[in-house]
């Protein structure tokens, strides 16, 4: 699935990597959508943190605690990628 803000998933990982990123894409995805319906498009610096989610390098409860300008520490996009990943992870 190519993302219009994100780097494409590398093809030579193994299997249960690519789907560890693409679940973690599609949280970021689905947390950007939430953000840009409410009138908040994502700020690069989210953006980029958010790649390092999805590769793994961050988890999202980490990026939520990092010392971001208020506007992007209060983007309601980490609030829905939390709220995402807290449910997908209870099913």
């Amino acid at each position: 699935m190519e993302s219009p803000h994100f780097k494409p998933i590398p093809a030579d990982l193994p299997e249960a990597e690519a789907a560890a990123r693409l679940k973690r894409q599609r949280h970021a995805e689905w947390g950007i959508a939430v953000a840009s319906m409410g009138g908040t498009g994502p700020k690069p610096e989210l953006l980029h943190e958010l790649q390092r989610y999805i590769d793994g390098e961050l988890t999202i409860q980490q990026i939520a605690q990092l010392p971001y300008s208020p506007e992007v520490q209060k983007s309601p996009a980490i609030q829905a990628i939390l709220t995402r990943e807290r449910l997908s992870s209870a099913a």
